[in-house]
């Protein structure tokens, strides 16, 4: 997250404050949890709401390119719920709270005198600061309730009633829309390299679908 930051530091100094736009940005996000391990039978994952709001920087890098990059708090995680291919296991909703610095490299074109294209691609460095898991789990002696605060960790010994989550989250960001004035609309996508989850078999990876309303202004 360090090295993260520094990229933010970067466009300050390496360039003048004319070339610079800062703003404002927040997100409604379709949150979920990616199944990559090999045992996608056992559970069924679905969608949870969740926000990102936070602080957007770009700088301009020629005619068609920029660089955008930020400090964001993000939401994610997601709804699992076993199936009857197992014989016992946890439905919970998981929420994962995180303050994220995404680089991205972006590309407009002008579609009119007031209208631009937008396409972006990029990473993104997230740490976690807070968390719940909420639901039940079923085993053979019955069920138990569980309402818990995650714990960050990557400790890969399994704990009895607690929620482990890797203190640190890497991925990629897709993103789409249309620039207005300084208003900025976009249909953002973003997944997880690796799974959150440093316990057990289950490989679960961090996936959000959103919508996003930005407002830029020059920095001078």
């Amino acid at each position: 997250m360090k090295k993260c930051l520094l990229i933010i530091l970067c466009f300050v100094s390496l360039s003048s404050f004319a070339q610079l736009r800062l703003g404002v940005k927040g997100s409604y996000q379709m949150a979920s949890l990616f199944d990559k391990g090999s045992n996608q039978q056992y559970y069924e994952l679905s969608n949870i709401n969740t926000i990102a709001l936070g602080l957007d920087v770009e700088k301009d890098l020629g005619k068609y390119f920029f660089i955008q990059s930020g400090i964001k708090y993000d939401q994610k995680g997601g709804y699992k719920k076993y199936t009857n291919l197992a014989t016992s296991g946890s439905t919970t909703t998981l929420k994962v709270n995180y303050i994220e610095v995404p680089v991205n490299l972006v590309y407009k074109e002008k579609l009119n005198k007031s209208l631009k294209l937008i396409l972006a691609a990029g990473f993104y460095g997230a740490a976690g600061i807070s968390g719940t898991e909420k639901g039940y789990d079923q085993s053979v002696s019955g069920t138990n309730n569980i309402d818990r605060k995650v714990v960050f960790t990557t400790n890969t010994t399994y704990v009895n009633n607690q929620t482990s989550v890797k203190p640190v989250d890497f991925g990629y960001n897709l993103s789409a829309g249309i620039e207005w004035n300084k208003f900025q609309f976009t249909v953002d996508f973003s997944r997880g390299f690796n799974s959150i989850l440093p316990v057990g078999s289950t490989n679960f990876a961090n996936q959000t679908l959103g919508i996003s309303v930005a407002y830029l202004m020059p920095w001078k």
